[in-house]
Formats: structure tokens, C-alpha cells, sequence
């Protein structure tokens, strides 16, 4: 049964708000989103690794390395850094979205025209078939760049960025809909097509949910549809009719849209008023609520350079595609070559020796 905001009861209502107000925070976290760039780094270094194994098509290979798949990564971790000072969430953000663009070279337009899923080198990192409506799409490593991919689409729908898609059911009058932002029936919808696992990803619950912080009964300082969003957080919105849907997450600065009933095809102005304001990660500090969002932290990738890159870290380097490890300062250009017999040359850094 779809939720309805005019119809649901009061404890559909209290169920409902308090999942809603949880996976807000979730969705729009450092620990979410570190999550979801680890499992692309993972993939990164995957395809680091198989560089090394020369294939046909090696130069074409590591021309996508440099030029597309290795700048997502940078502009991920961007975004986690300006994320985790807490300062400036819609600029971090920002960051994270544009990173997410790697999808478009491994299930978009880009993905069919270079048809990685014949290709032997993305097959053996987890390639399958590129369009969403096959029941499968991707494994292994590429499986985590596809849950990478949705939740930096379900953090674009939270935050308010440029997210279009339709429903996964058609709804009571028997057509399906296109929707921006949250409501309780794009909230709790169902898996669009076959080749989406677990969408929304992270759509479950601890054993004890907290709750929603009660309604904020009070109009002062609430925020029209148009209007801009003065203080960054969870606001709820308040429809015409009296009644209260479902809360929707702001960053600050960022612009209140309009509401649209569940059931239709109908956009309303609201009245939005704020439920929670967002000061986390102020001094850099994850609050311990965020520990329980993954059964287990998201591993660290190891670190990696490319020839001509400043080194990340002072220490023993090495590469595959090199015999000698190298010691290199931190901020140092990492040497060359870019490539030998063996294949493109990518320095990863060793574990720290008795003379580092």
C-alpha cells in the first residue's frame, strides 16, 4: 500500500517520519559517502592492478585510467574533505555529484559506445550488461562502482541536485511518475528495474529507530517553495490542507522546492520548517551515531600516485611494472617513466620500514 500525506494514519505517520528523518541523515553523512567512494577506489585499484597484465587494448586502457576514471576518484575525495570540516556542505557536496560522473563511462552512453561488456579486461573486474533492464549488470568490482553510482543518485535526490526518475510502480491511477525529491512513495517505492540493487542503498534500519523530533508547530522562520534556504538541515513541509509530509533534507543556501502529493502528478507550495539543523562534522568530529551505518567501516584503499603526481606521503614507494622500491618526500613529484615492458608504471605506497 502507497503512503499517502492526507491518508495514512498517525502511526503510519510516526513510522514513517522517524525512517524518513534517519535515512536523511544517513544519506547526506561523511560515513555514507566515504562508504561509497571507498567501493569506487576499490574499483580504481582493481584496475590499477590489471593495467600491469598487458591487454590489446592497453593504450586505449590507460588513457580512460588517467583521463576519466582516476579524476572521479580525485573529485570524490574533494568533496569528503570539505564534507568532514563541516563548513561548507553544498560546495562538498558539489564535489561528491560531479565524481559521480564515472557512471556515465561504465553504465551510460559513453559505456554501450566503447562496449565494455565485451570487453575482456572490464569483464574480468565484473562487467556484465550495461542496461539497466538486464537482471544483471555488474559483479565484483564493478558491482561496487554500481552501488557507489545509486547512492551518490540517492544523495542528488536528497540534496536536491538535478535527480529525475520514475517510479518503480505505477501508481493508484495507473501511471507511473517522474519525481525530484522525497515523498513517502518515492521514499519507500520499490527497485526501479532489474539491474538496480537495493534502491534506495542503505534502506534499513537499526534494531531501536530513533525518532523524528515531534512537528514544529511554530511558523517562525519557516521557508516558502522558491524561497532560500537560510539554515542547513532536515525541514518538513507544511501543505495548504494543514497537512505535514514528508520531511526532505537542505543544504544550506540552497533553493525550497514545491511538494508533490503522493498519488499525483501535483506540485504544491508549502510552507517548510525546519525539524533539525545540521552542525555535524564542526571540528572535524563524526558523530557516533554514524558508527552503526555499515555493519563494518568501509577498508581504507591503499595509497597510489601516477608518475609526475606530488607524493601523498612520505615513504618506500613502489610499482608492478618497476623492480626497486623508491623513497620519496611528501609533496616530491613521484619519477618516471609512465610506462615500461610491463605496462603503466602506478606507484603504491609501501607499508612503513624500520629506516621511514
Amino acid at each position: 500500500m502507497m503512503l499517502n500525506t492526507l491518508t495514512m494514519t498517525s502511526e503510519q505517520e510516526h513510522d514513517a517520519r522517524a525512517k524518513a528523518f534517519y535515512l536523511l541523515k544517513k544519506w547526506s553523512s561523511f560515513t555514507y559517502l566515504r562508504h561509497a567512494t571507498g567501493l569506487y577506489r576499490n574499483f580504481l585499484d582493481a584496475y590499477g592492478r590489471q593495467l600491469n597484465t598487458p591487454s590489446s587494448n592497453q593504450e586505449e586502457l590507460e588513457t580512460w585510467y588517467v583521463h576519466y576514471f582516476s579524476p572521479c576518484a580525485v573529485q570524490m575525495e574533494e568533496g569528503l574533505e570539505l564534507l568532514i570540516k563541516g563548513e561548507d556542505k553544498l560546495s562538498a557536496y558539489s564535489a561528491l555529484v560531479a565524481g559521480g560522473g564515472f557512471s556515465e563511462y561504465l553504465f551510460g552512453r559513453a559505456a554501450v559506445e566503447w562496449m565494455i561488456e565485451h570487453d575482456p579486461f572490464f569483464q574480468r573486474l565484473g562487467a556484465r550488461k550495461v542496461r539497466f533492464s538486464n537482471p544483471v549488470i555488474a559483479a565484483d568490482y564493478v558491482l561496487g562502482t554500481l552501488i557507489a553510482y545509486l547512492s551518490i543518485e540517492t544523495l542528488k535526490c536528497t540534496v536536491g541536485f538535478d535527480f529525475s526518475y520514475s517510479l518503480a510502480q505505477d501508481g493508484e491511477d495507473g501511471r507511473s511518475r517522474i519525481f525530484h525529491h522525497w515523498n513517502y512513495e518515492s521514499l519507500f517505492q520499490e527497485v526501479p528495474q532489474p539491474g538496480w540493487p537495493n534502491w534506495p542503498p542503505g534502506r534499513h534500519y537499526p534494531a531501536t529507530l530513533p525518532p523524528c523530533p515531534p512537528r514544529n508547530e511554530s511558523s517562525t522562520g519557516e521557508i516558502y517553495s522558491g524561497q532560500t534556504i537560510t539554515q542547513e538541515g532536515i525541514w518538513e513541509p507544511w501543505l495548504p490542507t494543514g497537512k505535514v509530509g514528508c520531511p526532505n533534507y537542505f543544504p544550506g543556501g540552497s533553493v525550497a522546492h514545491k511538494y508533490r502529493l503522493e498519488g499525483t502528478d501535483e506540485e504544491q507550495i508549502v510552507r517548510w520548517r525546519l525539524l533539525w539543523e545540521d552542525t555535524r562534522y564542526q571540528g572535524g568530529r563524526i558523530p557516533e551515531e554514524e558508527d552503526g551505518y555499515f555493519p563494518k567501516p568501509a577498508v581504507e584503499a591503499p595509497l597510489r600516485a601516477l608518475p609526475g603526481e606530488p607524493c601523498p606521503r612520505t615513504g618506500h614507494w613502489h610499482s608492478p611494472a618497476l623492480k626497486d622500491r623508491i623513497r620519496v618526500e611528501a609533496g616530491m613529484p613521484m619519477p618516471g617513466p609512465q610506462s615500461t615492458s610491463w605496462g603503466m608504471v602506478i606507484w603504491q605506497y609501501s607499508e612503513p620500514h624500520s629506516d621511514d
